[in-house]
């Protein structure tokens, strides 16, 4: 992989961080549509993702009415 003057620019900011790391930050760097300028997308994280756990290891509810309505309309 050719690393572009920016990318390499930017990972010179990194020096004394983890080889490892640092290769994968390039990789990054050189993936995808962006790929190569040294600009990067990072997307939000869903707002509730501090409730996740909950919901994901709470006990399992039955349907209520409502929900099976719901879903009945929905097909």
């Amino acid at each position: 992989m050719q690393l572009t003057r920016i990318v390499r620019e930017i990972l010179s900011w990194y020096e004394s961080d983890n080889r490892g790391a640092t290769a994968n930050l390039a990789r990054i760097l050189m993936n995808g549509k962006l790929g190569g300028t040294g600009k990067m997308v990072i997307l939000p994280v869903d707002q509730n993702f501090e409730q996740a756990a909950a919901f994901s290891y709470a006990p399992s509810k039955p349907y209520t009415e409502e929900g099976y309505e719901s879903a009945k309309q929905a097909g």
